[in-house]
């Protein structure tokens, strides 16, 4: 089968945001069971180049960089590339590659407002939009106003072109449904994780001594600090819960991983982007996740349990994942409450390891890439046959 994906994600192919590792590992696993898959990305450079199975086109448009990122500026949009795709050159260019596919794919769905339906009524291709987030910006704050207006206007349009949507969790799928969208259409594809690179047996000596953490004990949180929820989560851990568990854990430190964005704090160690997170975990005792903002499923919980930490987490850091509290992982809002538990499981090693266990076992059981990407590929070949 030939499946174009197209993603507004210029950094697409390099896994240091949630997105990103999605199409990344979904792309990768499709190609892996026989499909050829195109990956469609706008860039200021065009190229094509093949990786790990995958051709990955990069195309520009018509519209100047000036003007893009003046555009983007007044709509609030962190990637100005993303407005290629309702640029009529960038849209002729992957027209010559849609127009081959069996099956296309839209990552971002309100990039899609031209190409969409140009996709499903004019060249009569099955579409299939991939919701990271639904209707993020309506649940997202600190908004742009003009944006989340125009971006929530846009998804409501382009989902009534789609063969299928594809949610990362049920309670998406409910969510969408409440709207009034189609539930047949409605496909739950969930987040995963590559739980062979993220396991629990990584050399960890060479970063901690990289970020000068030989002889503490450290509190770990990635996040790509250009999202929102991911700057206020940083912002808890800096002002309210390293000062608290430090006074206990006198030892304690605190990383940051991820694409430096926003405000830095001084009792916090950021490593801006990394080539590879897994041994950054493996040299962390416990993660945690205060999120109280964003909708989706959060990649770093699976990574974090993928690699046996365990997990301190609020109840929307953990949405729509099949754990349990107390059993794969700590789930608490109460802030207080929250910095308890994790200085109990920075001082208690067996309750540590147990959680860590139970939190492995269930990502190799429920998470896996390949058992997700499989699901995908049943949910293309059913729309190829219609």
């Amino acid at each position: 089968m030939r499946i174009c994906i197209l993603s507004s994600f210029e950094d697409s192919m390099q896994r240091d945001t949630g997105a990103s590792v999605r199409i990344y590992n979904l792309s990768k696993q499709l190609a892996d069971l026989g499909n050829h898959v195109e990956l469609i990305i706008p860039k200021y450079v065009e190229s094509c180049e093949r990786i790990d199975g995958i051709t990955v086109r990069s195309y520009k448009g018509f519209l100047p960089k000036t003007l893009l990122k003046l555009i983007s500026k007044i709509l609030g949009v962190i990637r100005p590339t993303t407005l290629f795709f309702y640029d009529p050159l960038f849209i002729l260019k992957a027209s010559q590659i849609i127009r081959k596919s069996d099956v296309v794919q839209f990552e971002q769905q309100s990039s899609g407002l031209l190409l969409i339906p140009i996709v499903a009524k004019v060249f009569r291709k099955p579409v299939v939009i991939d919701c990271h987030d639904t209707f993020q910006a309506l649940r997202v704050k600190n908004r742009n106003f003009l944006r989340t207006t125009f971006e929530t206007s846009i998804e409501k349009i382009i989902y009534r072109f789609a063969s299928a949507i594809l949610v990362v969790s049920e309670k998406e799928k409910q969510f969408l449904c409440s709207l009034g969208m189609d539930k047949d259409r409605i496909q739950v594809i969930p987040n995963g994780v590559d739980t062979k690179a993220f396991s629990p047996s990584q050399n960890a000596e060479e970063i901690r001594l990289r970020y000068g953490l030989i002889g503490h004990r450290v509190v770990v949180f990635v996040g790509n600090m250009e999202y929102t929820p991911n700057q206020e989560a940083v912002r808890l851990i800096a002002l309210k819960i390293a000062p608290e568990v430090t006074k206990v854990v006198k030892d304690a430190k605190f990383l940051v991983v991820g694409r430096i964005a926003g405000t830095t704090y001084p009792n916090l160690i950021f490593t801006g982007t990394v080539d590879s997170v897994p041994p950054i975990l493996a040299a962390s005792d416990v993660a945690v996740a205060p999120l109280f903002n964003g909708s989706g499923t959060r990649l770093k919980i699976l990574e974090y349990l993928s690699c046996g930490l365990p997990v301190v987490s609020t109840k929307l850091g953990s949405e729509g994942l099949k754990v349990k509290n107390g059993v794969h992982l700590i789930i608490e809002d109460d802030l207080d409450v929250f910095t308890s538990k994790l200085i109990e499981l920075l001082n208690d090693k067996q309750l540590a390891t147990q959680l860590g266990k139970s939190g492995r076992k269930i990502a190799v059981d429920e998470y896996d890439w390949r058992s997700i990407a499989s699901a995908l590929n049943r949910v293309f070949q059913n729309l190829e046959s219609t």
